[in-house]
């Protein structure tokens, strides 16, 4: 790994720990609400900055756009969880962002139903999904399907 590649993730960290207070405060609001400064979540600069190294701008723009349905943000075990999904096809098409407020950790997990075929992708910037709460993981499968 590159020297600035280590600095970076490393201030990237730093960064995403200093804001996790304010992050704090999305509990309850949705993700194209704004804050204080005028951002919505996705441009708050340490959710941007943390997305933006995680995913490429094909996936990002699926979340912030294509995904542009949201429900409100949730906080399960210290962990932000933001649920996205297709306008008309929730069911079929969803997408969650999930930050470790702790760790600075973003895990961004997608979800495409068509027909009998189900594709699941997880980008993870530390780690794997299957280490986040269950309680977490059970929100994003259980949003596909009725409990």
């Amino acid at each position: 790994m590159r020297l600035a590649t280590i600095i970076a993730v490393f201030l990237l960290g730093l960064h995403a720990k200093g804001a996790s207070l304010d992050l704090e405060n999305w509990t309850g609001k949705y993700s194209h609400d704004t804050d204080t400064s005028g951002h919505t979540l996705f441009q708050v600069p340490a959710v941007q900055t943390g997305l933006s190294h995680l995913l490429t701008k094909q996936d990002l723009k699926r979340l912030t756009e294509t995904y542009s349905v949201s429900a409100p943000v949730s906080l399960i075990q210290g962990f932000l969880v933001v649920p996205q999904c297709m306008p008309h096809c929730c069911p079929c098409e969803h997408a969650m962002l999930v930050i470790d407020l702790r760790r600075g950790v973003f895990h961004v997990g997608f979800y495409k139903r068509k027909s009998e075929k189900v594709t699941i992708q997880w980008f993870s910037s530390e780690g794997e999904f299957q280490t986040l709460p269950k309680e977490i993981q059970d929100e994003f499968y259980y949003s596909h399907h009725p409990k």
